[in-house]
């Protein structure tokens, strides 16, 4: 998480998107809300994960892929991880 704290440090709006394996981190480490980022989970693996909105922890919500795509075309860099 050292590339969000210095992204935001030098002023940077920082958007986390998480899917596949990713979803279950927005479950099960609370302690991410502490980034203070829009944390997004993709909504179609969260489904087949067994995972609703209300299991996410603060600042974090489901989004589609088209959502994501409107997003990166808005912004100046994307930075994929994983």
């Amino acid at each position: 998480m050292g590339v969000v704290r210095a992204s935001t440090d030098k002023g940077h709006d920082v958007t986390l998107f998480f899917n596949e394996d990713a979803v279950k981190l927005l479950v099960q480490y609370p302690m991410l809300s502490e980034l203070e980022v829009e944390m997004l989970a993709c909504q179609t693996t969260c489904r087949m994960a067994n995972i609703e909105e209300k299991d996410l922890i603060r600042g974090a919500r489901m989004t589609s892929m088209a959502e994501i795509v409107m997003m990166m075309e808005s912004k100046d860099r994307t930075l994929f991880l994983g």
